[in-house]
């Protein structure tokens, strides 16, 4: 992870194009802008102060993230990945069959979608079956994979996003994935 000292902050504004109150806090890292959109104005300095807190404690701050390094290890514990397998975990045994597999199959096409772009990534295909036919059945239910559908399933489990970084918009080659980051980070929540 590329990361920097290199942190100024702006102050706190009001964001005018919202209809309900929010402010928005503003600074870089490395040079690079970094923002975030509070609903009231005490979070926004709370959020603020803890952000300068960090930078006076001589902390490296990520560069994709603009997060001090405290405030990513605290928030990065679950990635899509598993929390995915955790819900498959918890609906699979009062889900009705047609329900799994509907589940399982608009899983295992949104998961992909919600990882970091890593190298060695298996081809779109051999996810989406390592996904449907291991990897997104529950524990007891899931038989042993082959050694090409194991790799995809541990590259997934490196790649996958964490749960806090699901609220940006990124783009993909399917697209603008906040729709469906949008929705799971809003089943976690």
């Amino acid at each position: 992870m590329n990361t920097s000292y290199d942190v100024k902050f702006f102050e706190i504004s009001r964001n005018e194009t919202s209809k309900t109150p929010s402010y928005v806090i503003r600074w870089t890292v490395g040079g690079r802008q970094k923002s975030k959109t509070l609903r009231s104005k005490a979070l926004a300095e709370s959020f603020l102060s803890d952000l300068r807190q960090a930078a006076k404690r001589c902390e490296a701050f990520g560069m994709e993230t603009g997060l001090p390094l405290s405030m990513l290890q605290a928030k990065s514990a679950r990635t899509a990945f598993e929390f995915v397998r955790a819900y498959i975990g918890m609906k699979w045994p009062h889900a009705a069959a047609k329900s799994r597999d509907g589940m399982s199959d608009a899983l295992s096409t949104a998961l992909p979608a919600l990882t970091k772009d890593r190298p060695a990534r298996p081809d779109a295909e051999t996810l989406r079956t390592a996904l449907r036919k291991y990897a997104l059945l529950p524990d007891g239910k899931r038989p042993d994979a082959p050694h090409e559908m194991a790799q995809a399933i541990r590259w997934l489990e490196g790649a996958s996003l964490d749960l806090v970084d699901l609220g940006e918009t990124k783009s993909t080659s399917m697209g603008p994935v906040r729709t469906a980051a949008s929705s799971v980070a809003s089943a976690v929540a």
